[in-house]
């Protein structure tokens, strides 16, 4: 946790984080329908501004939140297991907050910032498609087809199609998806963090 901030703002932000990971996949992947998850840009911010802790919060509790909501405001089946996915939302807190935090060369220069976002991107995209791709085979194996139509759900039916394994399929086609989001999540990320702390030093 950043020992700089005081709790009530990290609370603060936590809170704001999680609203900015629900209402991202809200508008890109239920109301647009892009195949995209976008649920992550809070996780990013509130790793770069309050570290692991307030990172692994937020993360672990979004699919959480998710299908209590969908679950309550759409009137869908409770499906316990879509929460599992929440272990990529840890994931990428994790190892943003270790490539992040860890490393004291982060802000050498602009073209440093943007190659540790891109290492960042890479890194939490094959995380986050061996855990999710993980859950995806395990979900198919036991329950099916009942499961979320979700952005990648197209690609998985592809991959299969193809003859491959159920795991390789699940896990390969989250990649090119995962990778993009990965992208544009965490440059959003970071971008609202540099907000944030902007406005707070122009109101010291």
């Amino acid at each position: 946790m950043n020992k700089q901030e005081p709790v009530s703002r990290i609370i603060f932000f936590s809170i704001i984080a999680q609203f900015v990971n629900l209402t991202g996949i809200f508008l890109i992947s239920d109301i647009l329908h892009l195949p995209l998850f976008m649920d992550t840009i809070g996780t990013v911010f509130i790793v770069f501004y309050a570290g692991l802790l307030p990172g692994l919060i937020v993360g672990l509790s979004y699919n959480i939140f998710r299908v209590f909501f969908i679950m309550l405001v759409f009137g869908n089946p409770f499906y316990p297991w879509e929460s599992l996915y929440s272990l990529c939302g840890g994931a990428i807190a994790f190892f943003t907050w270790l490539l992040y935090w860890k490393n004291r060369n982060f802000y050498l220069s602009k073209t440093i910032v943007f190659l540790y976002l891109i290492l960042i991107s890479l890194v939490t995209t094959f995380a986050s498609s061996v855990i999710g791709g993980s859950i995806e085979a395990v979900k198919r194996i036991f329950f099916g087809n009942q499961v979320y139509v979700n952005p990648v759900n197209n690609f998985v039916v592809s991959f299969l199609g193809q003859h491959f394994g159920l795991l390789v399929s699940c896990i390969f086609s989250r990649i090119p998806i995962t990778l993009l989001d990965r992208i544009i999540c965490t440059f959003m990320g970071v971008g609202i963090y540099q907000l944030v702390i902007k406005k707070e030093r122009s109101q010291r």
